[in-house]
């Protein structure tokens, strides 16, 4: 996933090596077929979620752009006391109206406490917020679950998706488990012919060098500056020196590792023990000469009580097993790593023992069974606890190692689909470094400078000085179409501009109507200001503001790239606290054309790079929201963009890089909400 990214982000630009410790690509992504019959079942990853009737589903979209077929999978039973019940309405016919009521009380509040919405948003820093964040998944149901059987079906109906005990994990973990089985929050479905035709796929259109039966066992600074990997192949140990390196190990494997050097030690062993929190699977699969169970189980799985609680997919619901029947258990949690030690034999007893009685004998169906077993390959709280934001988790040792980032499922929520979004992520941090990387050596064909100074603006982005120039750059009516477009507002409004230079487009918004206003930092062009807008360009720091709290209806930026991390950070609160509404991000981005940024040498002066997300992030730390969230006009956005000569090749790329450019200032309520 992550070398997907990185050629469609990178393309040309980096060369990839995929080093792999096993004789396969893939992971916990395993479809297998018997030996004793061409039946296919999943041995690893069960299912994939769907997130696409709340929002936008990358994995869904990456799966659809490969052209394969998803099968949905459904189905509403659970095994207690030997029997299947159909949900509420079994459990109310055999255990009575109270339990049956407790179940309907207690999913009612977990709707209430994460909408749908929330859920599609997934880990995020406001996590840490919730009453059930620091509040085990035991406590939960011993406060709100009275009845005892009801508490019974919660656990079980949960269990193979927590993959751990209700003491080892959250009440906020387990509550995002418990609404996976009402309606609007989420579907699930298969690939055909296996999950693993996404590896295949993948694997396809990726440009990367290959090597397997490669075990990577030290990575640190090399004495030329690069990145020394150390690995044992099949001949013996070798070292290779990288640019930049994608730790995308499990999190299990990752403390099995040399870090080289004290700084690089010390991070690595902080990441590991922040999310070490081991969960457990252990598969059982088995083949049958037929569907012995016929239609008792009308869905693609059931939950079982048996093992502590474990899902049992009916194979044929989604798969090829032809006249066979194939039933799949999937054991998690402390029953998983106690019976990981016995024996393949004893396991396939066991499993079939656990069986529903109204089946009949499925021993004298049997034909074949196969062991998988997947210790500490989750995570009991995915994301961590404290939940923390999307850089740290991925960048490790960002300030002596920025170019050794991780990857991993369990920085988000143990799913497919989590991963999918740490590979993005990862990737964008790659694409800075590399970036940067590139300007420093001088392969963008520029003088590599991190000063604002007089022959910047005398040369301005190598298209002449800067009053001769700026309007190719920032057209003052395509900025009020935009703020026409996302905030419905035409001329009634006060502008701020964060990086004025010497007030050239202050004073063409102001000629439209517009009461525009700039703040500018470079003494040199600020002294250029004509006389007749020295009133509304002033001379300062986008850091401290010199301005009243919510002076401005909007602010439009094109500074913040050109300070430091610390005063980033200082200057996006400065632009909370004097926006009333809106903030309109417009600083140079890593994931821009690199033609462009070459064309134009956009990365002088920059002091701080990042991709378009990796700079949304600061943002929604410190109260700003997509406005796409509340009002989704990037169809229309774009559109602008393209009739203003803005579009590919001459500043924005996609529609998507301009959705993660309006931002609404938010207060703790609209948060909350």
């Amino acid at each position: 996933m992550s070398a997907w990214y990185l050629k469609k982000k990178l393309g040309a630009l980096c060369r990839v090596k995929i080093y792999e410790a096993s004789d396969r690509l893939g992971g916990k992504i395993v479809s297998r077929t018997f030996d004793t019959a061409p039946a296919m079942y999943e041995a690893g990853v069960a299912e994939i979620y769907d997130y696409s009737m709340t929002g936008p589903d990358p994995l869904r979209d990456l799966i659809q752009h490969f052209g394969l077929q998803t099968i949905p999978m459904d189905a509403a039973q659970v095994q207690l006391d030997g029997e299947l019940l159909d949900d509420v309405p079994g459990m109310r016919r055999k255990y009575g109206a109270e339990t049956a009521k407790a179940i309907e009380d207690f999913r009612a509040l977990c709707s209430t406490m994460v909408s749908p919405a929330e859920y599609y948003e997934g880990v995020g820093a406001h996590d840490n917020d919730h009453p059930w964040a620091f509040v085990s998944a035991e406590e939960v149901l011993d406060r709100e679950v009275r009845d005892p059987v009801a508490k019974r079906f919660f656990k079980v109906m949960a269990r193979s998706d927590i993959a751990t005990e209700s003491h080892n994990t959250n009440g906020l973990n387990a509550l995002k488990n418990y609404v996976m089985d009402l309606d609007d929050y989420i579907g699930l479905y298969s690939i055909q012919n296996g999950n693993e035709q996404l590896i295949h796929s993948l694997r396809s259109e990726i440009d990367a060098e290959i090597h397997l039966n490669h075990r990577v066992l030290q990575v640190g600074k090399a004495d030329s500056g690069r990145y020394a990997v150390s690995m044992m192949n099949g001949k013996g140990p070798v070292t290779k020196e990288f640019d930049l390196v994608l730790v995308c190990l499990p999190h299990s494997w990752l403390a099995t590792m040399r870090w080289d050097g004290e700084l690089l030690r010390h991070s690595m062993v902080k990441h590991t023990a922040y999310f070490d929190r081991p969960a457990h699977y252990l598969r059982v699969s088995i083949l049958f000469d037929e569907p012995f169970w016929g239609d008792k189980v009308p869905g693609a799985w059931w939950m079982s009580e048996a093992f502590g609680g474990c899902c049992v997919y009916v194979e044929g619901a989604r798969h090829d097993v032809g006249r066979h029947g194939v039933l799949n258990w999937l054991i998690a949690g402390s029953d998983a790593l106690a019976f990981a030690n016995l024996s393949d034999q004893e396991l396939i007893d066991a499993a079939l023992k656990s069986l529903p009685a109204s089946f009949g004998n499925g021993r004298k169906h049997f034909m074949e069974g196969k062991i998988h077993r997947w210790l500490s390959s989750v995570n009991a709280i995915p994301g961590g606890l404290p939940v923390r934001d999307v850089m740290t988790n991925h960048h490790p040792e960002p300030k002596e190692h920025p170019g050794i980032v991780v990857v991993g499922d369990y920085l988000f929520d143990s799913t497919l689909n989590g991963l999918l979004d740490s590979s993005d992520a990862a990737t964008d941090i790659i694409l800075t470094q590399m970036m940067r990387l590139r300007y420093e050596r001088g392969d963008s064909g520029n003088v590599p400078s991190d000063k604002i100074d007089r022959a910047y603006f005398d040369n301005y982005r190598n298209a002449g000085p800067y009053a001769e120039v700026w309007s190719q750059f920032t057209d003052p009516a395509y900025l009020m179409e935009l703020i026409r477009i996302v905030w419905n507002r035409k001329k009634d409004y006060k502008l701020l501009i964060a990086g004025s230079a010497s007030g050239e487009l202050v004073g063409a918004l102001r000629d439209l109507g517009v009461d525009a206003w700039g703040i500018e930092s470079n003494r040199y062009i600020h002294g250029k200001t004509p006389k007749a807008l020295r009133k509304y360009n002033k001379l300062g720091s986008v850091a401290k503001l010199p301005f009243k709290d919510n002076s401005f209806d909007f602010v439009f930026e094109t500074s913040l790239c050109h300070l430091s991390d610390r005063q980033a950070v200082r200057a996006v609160r400065e632009l909370h606290r004097v926006a009333k509404t809106g903030f309109m991000f417009g600083s140079v981005t890593s994931d821009m054309a690199p033609a462009l940024i070459d064309r134009y040498d956009l990365l002088r002066g920059v002091r701080k790079l990042g991709t378009w997300w990796e700079w949304s992030e600061l943002f929604f730390s410190n109260g700003f929201d997509l406005s796409m969230h509340r009002h989704d006009c990037t169809d229309e956005v774009w559109a602008a963009t393209l009739a203003a000569k803005k579009g590919p090749g001459d500043w924005y790329a996609d529609a998507d890089s301009l959705r993660y450019s309006f931002f609404d200032k938010v207060e703790a309520d609209d948060e909350d909400d």
